[in-house]
């Protein structure tokens, strides 16, 4: 009886770390336009990361993973998928949102964009809000703070900024870019 106990005990306590260091994918809607018309994709794209000891945010876009699969949807996209996009910036975890009952906080942030081989600065639309431990939205359940904040964020790449604009497909319109109910990895 002791002996499975501690099993059970090794087993449950096992299975909450490797719970805890899975990434989560955030949902991510891009649009621009091509050729006069307007092209979007929705996929699961996006990874955010939050280095509580740093106060650093970091945020992940692999535009690969937002292809159809059918080339004439695809083709705008082309330009876009040899790289991925990053962007980097310092966050205090001051700046964080306080949970209490329907909290919500809205940030603009500063940081440096990579894509293409190319640095520039970037400034965010970062939207946190509460997410409820009773709630359908709740992924884990551990105590940890930053599995209880969500984020809404918003960004526009402009393609001359990162030399899109002068790959083959000539993509020149801004490229917007909102991820939904982001999970803050950490």
């Amino acid at each position: 009886m002791k002996n499975s106990f501690i099993l059970l005990a090794i087993f449950f306590l096992a299975g909450i770390n490797a719970q805890s260091q899975t990434k989560i994918a955030s949902a991510a809607y891009i649009d621009t336009y091509y050729h006069g018309q307007k092209f979007f994709s929705i996929k699961e794209a996006a990874m955010v990361f939050y280095e509580r000891e740093q106060g650093e945010l970091n945020i992940e876009i692999d535009f690969s993973n937002f292809k159809s699969g059918v080339d004439s949807l695809d083709e705008w996209l082309i330009d876009l998928t040899e790289t991925k996009f990053t962007f980097k910036a310092h966050l205090a975890q001051t700046d964080l949102l306080i949970l209490t009952h329907h909290n919500t906080k809205s940030l603009s942030v500063t940081g440096t964009a990579s894509f293409n081989n190319q640095s520039h600065p970037m400034k965010i639309q970062f939207n946190m809000y509460e997410i409820s431990r009773e709630g359908m939205l709740m992924i884990t359940n551990t105590n940890d703070v930053l599995d209880r904040i969500a984020a809404n964020i918003q960004l526009s790449i402009y393609p001359k900024d990162f030399g899109i604009n002068k790959k083959p497909h000539h993509l020149k319109k801004v490229i917007s870019v909102a991820i939904g109910r982001a999970v803050l990895n950490h």
